[in-house]
């Protein structure tokens, strides 16, 4: 934007009145879509972060959730454990 500004400024020293009011018209209201547009993003970005953390939370909740159940010693028993933690940490990393 600095670089629209330099050359309003630059236009506004050489055109005539007329002229330079139009120029500072449109760059006011390219200075408002920018404005508009840095809103949404920030908004947008807001929301995906939120949404992020909402799924590690979920996430989280589905290994605490396995981690603290009782698991019996024998090998079937842990490699289904496993298996559940693991298709949750795939189910994650895929969203």
């Amino acid at each position: 934007m600095k670089g629209l500004h330099d050359a309003c400024d630059f236009l506004l020293t050489i055109c005539d009145d007329d002229m330079a009011k139009k120029v500072r018209l449109q760059v006011g209201e390219v200075d408002e879509r920018w404005q508009e547009v840095q809103r949404v993003l920030a908004d947008k970005s807001v929301h995906q972060y939120e949404a992020a953390v909402q799924q590690v939370n979920d996430w989280c909740d589905v290994v605490e959730t396995e981690l603290s159940r009782h698991i019996g010693a024998a090998y079937d028993d842990l490699s289904v454990h496993n298996n559940l933690i693991e298709v949750s940490l795939c189910f994650f990393l895929a969203v």
